[in-house]
């Protein structure tokens, strides 16, 4: 009942707008389009994506599922405070919360605990130090768990760490490229987040290829 869409720009490749497209009784109804970002390659089809190549994966994906290294199931997560997700539990980040993106290890697509300065991989992200951008995010299921690809030896990595997350800013303040994720101005993130429901859909690609 509810589409989350991202459609990636021709001209300007990390450029996207998000529309939130909602089943109504009168037909679909699409909410008024906000700039996004995603990778600076622009975007590519999940199976012919690979971890590090700049692009955010294309496809139709739900809102993920993930369980921490303490037990919990969440579907949001953040530096801040929940800012009133309803479609699922929202993850307050914790000391010690480093998500694998390092291909073929055992941690890549998993979230661990390991210290800032050994969360292991050189592609792994420590979130408590990712404040700003991570203040608020949610899990794209793109190549998630329970079967995540790229976890052994050999695996195709597909992609890892793929959020909904907010902007990050150059020094004059303008929003930077992802390097594959999709991200939004603070105040259109909380928006999304909050209006999210559980069965809510990623469409992510250029309009043509959608």
């Amino acid at each position: 009942n509810q589409v989350i869409v991202v459609l990636a720009s021709f001209a300007e490749p990390a450029k996207a707008t998000l529309e939130v497209a909602t089943r109504t009784p009168k037909g679909w109804m699409c909410a008024e389009s906000m700039s996004a970002r995603v990778g600076s390659a622009g975007v590519r089809p999940l199976i012919d994506r690979r971890s590090g190549d700049g692009t955010t994966p294309a496809g139709v994906f739900s809102l993920g599922t993930m369980t921490a290294w303490d037990g919990q199931v969440f579907r949001f997560f953040g530096n801040g405070a929940d800012p009133g997700v309803s479609a699922g539990t929202y993850r307050r980040v914790k000391a010690g919360d480093c998500f694998g993106a390092t291909p073929n290890q055992p941690d890549y697509g998993h979230l661990v605990q390991r210290t800032k300065a050994k969360c292991p991989g050189p592609d792994d992200e420590y979130l408590p130090s990712i404040a700003s951008a991570y203040i608020h995010a949610a899990l794209i299921d793109a190549n998630m768990e329970p079967n995540v690809s790229g976890d052994a030896p050999g695996e195709i990595p597909y992609a890892a760490a793929i959020f909904l997350h907010r902007f990050n800013l150059d020094a004059n303040g303008n929003p930077l490229a992802t390097s594959g994720c999709v991200s939004l101005g603070l105040n259109n993130l909380v928006e999304v987040l909050k209006g999210m429901q559980p069965t809510t859909m990623f469409a992510i690609g250029e309009p043509k290829w959608l």
